[in-house]
């Protein structure tokens, strides 16, 4: 084999693995471009799902905001009924502790009287 033909097998040897080689990196290159596609779609997809929630939550935050309003606006109306009966068993109190007294005090004239009737 002449110096010549081996230098061109070389040639052609070199040439054929530099498009072998280039044929690789483009069909990697293809692969990892289809990769990152099927990325992107899970991207758009989970983004799509987590705007949904997203929707979802603002809606049940608002749901507990009106409850916890409303639950407010209920303790707070109990409280004013609370601080009425007390108002009411004061007044009371305040009514049997005057007829209490008031009983104290006819007793005794009750008890003065009898005095005074036994006593003559």
């Amino acid at each position: 084999m002449s110096f010549k033909e081996l230098c061109c097998k070389l040639g052609t040897e070199l040439d054929n693995e530099f498009i072998r080689l280039r044929a690789d990196q483009a069909e990697l290159g293809q692969q990892l471009t289809e990769r990152i596609n099927g990325v992107a779609n899970h991207v758009k997809i989970l983004d799509a799902k987590v705007t949904g929630l997203d929707a979802k939550v603002t809606v049940l935050d608002e749901r507990v905001t009106a409850l916890d309003a409303k639950i407010d606006t209920k303790f707070e109306e109990i409280d004013a009924r609370f601080e009425s009966i007390d108002n009411r068993f004061e007044t009371m109190d305040g009514k049997i502790n005057n007829l209490q007294g008031n009983q104290n005090e006819m007793m005794n004239i009750l008890i003065d009287i009898q005095g005074k009737v036994s006593a003559n």
